[in-house]
């Protein structure tokens, strides 16, 4: 029979790996999720307005008609009368407004686009690293812990 120190090693131990394995299991279910419109929105706005697009408002109910048949939360082109090239996103639901900008504007928004989808991805990198070096620990210390020395075998009639 195993003595109580050693069950409640074993349990500690089953414990703390369960624990490691959550973080993973989570942001696995927040990384498949889309953004909502919403979200959305209070993401591209500020990078919209960091970048120099001016924010047009919707102010009048022919302005909100016309902001209505536009394409929501999508940066778009036309170009100008002299052949340059203006971007745009409507907003008709949350700001009840388009943003305009300049074709210079929308390098830096995608500049800033960019740089912000490079640090999400080395966040993740950074995680799935962080994870992986707990993951080892634990398997490190599930050896240690094993007075019988025999693989997978914890005592007398236990396997983990």
């Amino acid at each position: 029979m195993i003595n109580a120190p050693l069950r409640c090693r074993a349990a500690r131990a089953a414990f703390i790996f369960a624990l490691a394995l959550a973080p993973g299991g989570c942001s696995a279910l927040s990384q498949s999720e889309k953004p909502t419109p919403e979200q959305r929105s209070t993401q591209l706005e500020p990078m919209l307005a960091a970048a120099g697009f001016a924010m047009l408002p919707a102010d009048t109910p022919q302005r909100q008609e016309q902001l209505s048949t536009l394409p929501p939360l999508t940066v778009s082109y036309y170009v100008g009368r002299k052949g340059k090239l203006h971007y745009w996103m409507a907003d008709p639901q949350y700001c009840k407004c388009l943003y305009l900008g300049t074709e210079e504007s929308y390098q830096k928004y995608e500049q800033m686009r960019l740089r912000q989808k490079w640090q999400r991805k080395e966040n993740e990198d950074a995680r799935d690293n962080l994870e992986a070096s707990q993951e080892e620990q634990m398997e490190l210390q599930t050896e240690m812990f094993n007075p019988y020395g025999g693989m997978g075998w914890v005592g007398p009639g236990m396997y983990y």
